[in-house]
């Protein structure tokens, strides 16, 4: 029986993608034997197809690097984790044996951390934003001067604390800055929680301890040795009383110990 052409054309895509039955694949082979048109199509149509071990590999591909991708980020997220972990063990260690950096000193030790970075750097401006000014005026409020004679005491303050940092700058200024420990914690005199945050750095190529006392509220103190006479690092370190002295009106002579009023 003689099968129409567009039959055959209308399986030919099932026949050469060898998805139809047993029966229409002989009915078409038989035809081509005979029809030089249908067998033209067939070549046509295998032009156009993409090779199936093409698509194989490119499906291969796509699944290893899938697994590739899923394998970085598993690994990557371990790893995180692992950051994670080990300075909680740390914090919490220290924690219970009640030394070091843990939960309750932290904000502390990165305020004097941040606060000894910026006299490094010489931003005196920036590591006098560390300084507790607010608690300074209110006990000179309370025991010196009134209200309206420390209106200017931030302005005052940032000035007195810049002017004993350039004379820190005139020496190479403050170096090479490395933290040394938590040396002690407890109360202040003004019942305050305080944690003594000590660092040793490198001023006039001398290498000095430096401590920062310092509180939730921001850095109280700070010293480095040396004599108030002649030590720069010793006079930077009361920079307030400096500006009490300013506020006063007096400078302190050091060869009588006392105070001298200028008016």
């Amino acid at each position: 029986m003689r099968i129409d052409c567009k039959v055959i054309e209308d399986v030919l895509p099932l026949y050469l993608d060898r998805v139809c039955s047993e029966q229409t694949r002989e009915m078409v082979e038989e035809h081509l034997e005979t029809c030089e048109n249908c067998k033209k199509a067939v070549d046509s149509l295998k032009s156009l197809q993409i090779p199936q071990i093409e698509l194989e590999n490119q499906n291969a591909d796509y699944a290893v690097k899938k697994g590739l991708k899923k394998i970085r980020v598993r690994w990557l997220a371990s790893v995180f984790a692992v950051i994670l972990v080990i300075p909680i063990i740390l914090l919490t260690w220290n924690q219970c044996h009640g030394r070091g950096i843990c939960f309750t000193n932290i904000r502390e030790f990165t305020l004097a951390k941040a606060f000894v970075n910026c006299l490094e750097k010489g931003d005196y401006e920036k590591a006098y934003s560390y300084i507790n000014i607010n608690d300074i005026k209110q006990e000179w409020e309370k025991e010196w001067f009134d209200v309206a004679k420390l209106k200017n005491i931030k302005t005052d303050g940032l000035n007195k604390f810049c002017e004993y940092g350039e004379r820190l700058e005139e020496y190479g200024g403050i170096q090479n800055c490395k933290y040394v420990g938590i040396v002690f914690s407890g109360q202040s005199s003004a019942g305050k929680s305080v944690q003594k945050v000590a660092f040793k750095i490198e001023f006039a190529k001398k290498d000095i301890l430096f401590d920062v006392m310092v509180s939730d509220d921001g850095v109280e103190s700070f010293s480095g040795g040396g004599s108030f006479v002649n030590d720069p690092l010793a006079q930077f370190s009361i920079w307030s009383e400096y500006l009490w002295q300013y506020y006063e009106g007096c400078y302190f002579d050091s060869e009588i110990k006392d105070y001298v009023y200028i008016n």
